[in-house]
């Protein structure tokens, strides 16, 4: 079982919609996915228009979250939304704070995939997903902002590595929001390919408004556009991802 973090410190890097659509992309290749949302805008759970009873809120503090099927292969647990907020308090006080996630899913079985999608944030939340997970996904739009976000996620990474995960990696830096056509776009993967080298995927994830309309019809962009270049570049990422 591979444990994927999909993590940013910048809001509008594409995390969320690289998290939707690189677990249905992996599912579509016939792997057994489960989609954890660690994020308080709960977006994952509107995009799949469920309300579980038990969310990551009940899995971190009471060891039970609700596991719902979302499509073949496909599963998710749900965040909570703002009551993640209230969880993440509460559990600044429990010993062993840190490791609460990686303990309480310790008996998860028959999946290949777990996929998480943190908050673009550095928080205790994050902290429990990155020791549970063994890999890590960097999405970088092709701005300078966001790539003094992935200096910040650097440093979280390499502080849990440290301290609570001696397993953690990055698996890749993915470039999102990407257009040859862009003189920004060229000089951010020349920066990046410099600095990430190998770490860096082969694909990037190319600009397409099919990407931001899918959700608000409840679809990924394989259901919504499978045609769309969104849909070619998320499932080349799912392969990639598989093969690394």
């Amino acid at each position: 079982m591979r444990k994927i973090a999909i993590l940013s410190s910048k809001g509008g890097t594409g995390k969320t919609t690289t998290s939707i659509n690189l677990a249905h992309g992996l599912a579509l290749t016939g792997k057994r996915v489960l989609l954890i949302d660690s994020d308080p805008q709960n977006t994952i759970g509107i995009v799949f228009n469920v309300n579980p009873e038990k969310t990551l809120c009940d899995l971190i503090l009471k060891r039970r979250a609700s596991i719902v099927k979302v499509r073949e292969k496909l599963h998710i647990i749900s965040s909570g939304g703002k009551n993640l907020v209230d969880t993440e308090a509460k559990l600044m006080k429990k010993f062993g704070k840190e490791y609460k996630l990686k303990k309480n899913l310790s008996h998860l079985d028959g999946v290949d995939y777990v996929i998480v999608d943190c908050a673009p944030s550095i928080n205790l939340i994050n902290v429990n997903v990155l020791t549970f997970c063994d890999e890590v996904v960097i999405p970088i739009s092709m701005d300078f902002l966001s790539q003094i976000g992935a200096n910040q996620i650097l440093g979280m990474i390499d502080s849990v590595s440290k301290s609570y995960n001696k397993n953690l990696d990055i698996l890749g830096v993915l470039p999102v929001y990407y257009n040859e056509k862009r003189k920004i776009s060229l000089e951010t993967v020349a920066i990046l390919k410099d600095f990430f080298r190998e770490k860096l995927f082969n694909t990037y994830i190319r600009e397409d408004v099919n990407l931001k309309e899918a959700p608000s019809f409840m679809k990924t962009i394989f259901e919504y556009a499978p045609d769309s270049w969104g849909a070619q570049d998320y499932f080349k990422l799912a392969n990639e991802v598989d093969k690394r």
